[in-house]
């Protein structure tokens, strides 16, 4: 289990180097823990999570491919992207668990767009071990290098 959070950890940090962006910080919800996004393009990101599952009791992580469409908000003079997309997320306890995720969120740059912050709502079809659906989610910060 070390072993996978150390390497998560790694991969992270070597994607911030190879990136269009990549930010690193924390979420707080369901589940909560460390957040990354790696920008892509101006509207696509991957974006991960390694947490703690409170109510599954369980290392969580999680991996989402975003589209953000930044028109859809219109504030003056910020950018407040609406995201959605798809990925999957394993659960380590005492069962493995495996469940594809649907993100819906918004996020907020701040002016210098080092800083952002983000909320989330991801429905989940559960998969193993067993079939079921459930929803999670998350408001979080992270800085952008």
């Amino acid at each position: 289990m070390k072993k996978l959070v150390l390497s998560a950890v790694v991969v992270m940090f070597l994607m911030a180097s190879l990136s269009y962006g990549f930010g690193l910080g924390i979420m707080l919800g369901e589940p909560s823990g460390l957040s990354g996004k790696y920008w892509m393009s101006e509207k696509n990101a991957i974006a991960g999570g390694l947490a703690w599952s409170l109510s599954h009791d369980y290392m969580h992580v999680h991996a989402d491919y975003l589209i953000h469409n930044n028109n859809l908000i219109n504030v003056s003079g910020t950018i407040l992207p609406f995201y959605y997309g798809l990925g999957a997320g394993i659960g380590f306890g005492d069962d493995f668990h495996l469940g594809a995720r649907i993100p819906l969120g918004i996020e907020y740059f701040f002016a210098d767009r080092k800083f952002d912050v983000f909320f989330e709502l991801v429905p989940v079809v559960g998969l193993l071990p067993d079939f079921g659906f459930g929803v999670s989610g998350a408001i979080g910060l992270r800085y952008n290098f």
